[in-house]
């Protein structure tokens, strides 16, 4: 509770800063300053590369997200789409490919206990056993990770609900963005997923966190995503089955992203659904 209080303070921060700022000032030099101020230590031109990294990382996220998009909608799966981006970059072991699906069944079981489905089918990790690691069990890994990785996605948003609506009794789906940052969202997504972010890092740098660099962007952008889903569907502008859909697909876009990460030795596994749950629950 101790971090995610932390975390909520300084993503409070950028927040406050983001809405309140000159808008004569360019977003870079801004996001550089409110980094610096959350990071003395930082100098200037560490701000202006972190700054300029998390800006291209979220642009890097949102690509990759519309690709996903436009796959589904020339009428490719969730599941395919990702087993294809994983076979484009796989350079490792078997032995990786099995880690990165035990780290997603792992991190779904706690998710599930998390909105109380302590009965919910998790897809159990298959284990390597004797298997020899052909083109066709490369395929048929990345196509069972892909299909963690959208429940993964199911549940985080699962756990969003639940969260924020049993948190103290009253409180109402509508209420997961608060006005600020939805005006936010609604003006520059790309800022807003930056400005998140820049908190992630400034938390994590302060202790209250533990997020490698390189799946901070990608983060950032499934706890956007999600908010505005579920924001959109509190206020009747899609359903709750389109909002969770498209949850799935943010997540699943970070998901390909953070797994090929994993599938170069980059980043090492972590619990990705429970830290995307934790950051929610400060939006």
């Amino acid at each position: 509770m101790e971090k995610e209080t932390s975390m909520k303070g300084v993503l409070d921060s950028f927040i406050d800063s983001y809405t309140k700022r000159d808008r004569s000032i360019g977003f870079s030099d801004w996001l550089e300053g409110q980094l610096r101020q959350e990071m003395p230590d930082m100098s200037e031109e560490e701000g202006n590369r972190l700054a300029g990294e998390i800006i291209d990382g979220v642009s890097s996220y949102d690509e990759t997200l519309d690709r996903l998009n436009a796959a589904i909608d020339a009428g490719q799966s969730k599941e395919e789409w990702l087993a294809e981006r994983l076979d484009e970059t796989y350079d490792a072991t078997g032995e990786r490919l099995q880690q990165i699906e035990e780290s997603f069944s792992d991190s779904n079981v706690q998710l599930m206990r998390g909105i109380g489905e302590t009965q919910a089918e998790v897809p159990e990790a298959a284990g390597t056993g004797s298997i020899e690691w052909n083109e066709y069990s490369i395929k048929d890994k990345a196509y069972r990770i892909g299909k963690q990785a959208i429940l993964s996605g199911m549940a985080v948003g699962a756990n969003m609900v639940k969260d924020r609506v049993q948190g103290d009794g009253t409180a109402d789906i509508a209420d997961i963005v608060r006005d600020t940052l939805q005006d936010g969202i609604k003006e520059d997504p790309r800022e807003v997923k930056a400005v998140v972010a820049g908190a992630i890092k400034a938390a994590a740098e302060k202790g209250t966190v533990d997020i490698p660099d390189e799946t901070i962007c990608d983060m950032a952008g499934v706890a956007v995503e999600s908010a505005e889903a579920l924001y959109d569907a509190a206020c009747g502008e899609s359903t709750m089955t389109e909002a969770m859909d498209r949850i799935g697909r943010a997540s699943v876009a970070a998901g390909c992203r953070y797994c090929a990460k994993m599938l170069k030795g980059i980043v090492s596994c972590l619990p990705f659904g429970p830290l995307l749950v934790g950051l929610g629950g400060c939006l």
